[in-house]
């Protein structure tokens, strides 16, 4: 018996939102002027919400890096897809600001951090990722255990 649609063996696709041509910018831009107020305002708040969770999976890489705690961590402007690139303005504290440039080849791997710190209010997010200097990589627990009596099993702290 034939059915009209097509079972679906694997995940159900999302809907995405790909511009080729001139017609369907046009379309695009009808349909976000045709969004009312409450729905353009809950869309900018998830979207920023992202972007803050984003922003704080890198807190205390950027802390360590910076060698200082930062009072604030407020995304205050974010660019990219959130997906594979961002760019993120952070407030640290009332005067100062840090920039992360982050990417990834695939959605799912691990992201790629930059960081630009101590930038000011006025100061743009950079395109160019050589604007920024790498973040360094999380560190483990074995980083924060000292080993130094560990030279004999008997002198072993831990065994």
């Amino acid at each position: 018996m034939a059915t009209g649609r097509m079972e679906q063996n694997g995940p159900m696709r999302s809907v995405t939102e790909y511009i080729r041509s001139p017609h369907q910018q046009a379309a695009a831009t009808i349909e976000k002027n045709n969004q009312t107020k409450q729905q353009q305002a809950a869309k900018n708040h998830f979207r920023k919400t992202e972007a803050q969770a984003v922003a704080d999976m890198f807190k205390q890489r950027v802390e360590k890096a910076i060698k200082e705690e930062c009072e604030d961590w407020e995304v205050i402007l974010y660019e990219g897809d959130l997906v594979r690139k961002a760019l993120l303005k952070i407030r640290m504290s009332e005067a100062d600001f840090v920039h992360l440039h982050l990417s990834r080849p695939v959605r799912g791997e691990a992201w790629v951090c930059r960081y630009a710190a101590w930038k000011g209010a006025e100061d743009e997010l950079e395109q160019a990722e050589e604007e920024y200097e790498a973040l360094p990589e999380r560190s483990y627990c074995g980083d924060k255990m000292d080993f130094s009596g560990c030279t004999t099993i008997e002198g072993c702290k831990f065994m």
